[in-house]
């Protein structure tokens, strides 16, 4: 962080290396406590039915990546103001829009 910013603002963050599968990460929305996929099919995670249990936020997003044994992480939580549609469609992104309404 001292490398690439010039000062350690914060405090320091420690991270463990994990053996990812590429192209895994998928993307979750989440509204009023509801977690949608980019496609209505899929079934949603645990992790990230638990994630949205946890956070009182009317609305983000969830990244999650999985490992090569199998295990799921979330690896990026956002209040949705920079969340693109990684891997929607906008009428899928509007149709969940359409369902809390």
């Amino acid at each position: 962080m001292q490398k690439f910013s010039g000062t350690i603002e914060g405090g320091v963050c420690v991270r463990r290396v994990e053996d990812f599968i590429s192209d895994s990460e998928r993307r979750y929305f989440v509204i009023n406590g509801r977690v949608f996929a980019a496609n209505s099919e899929k079934k949603i995670p645990t992790i990230v039915e638990e994630c949205a249990k946890r956070i009182n936020s009317k609305f983000f997003s969830v990244d999650v990546v999985e490992r090569r044994d199998g295990v799921k992480r979330i690896v990026e939580i956002g209040d949705g103001q920079v969340s693109d549609l990684v891997g929607w469609t906008t009428e899928r992104f509007a149709e969940i829009w359409l369902d809390e309404c």
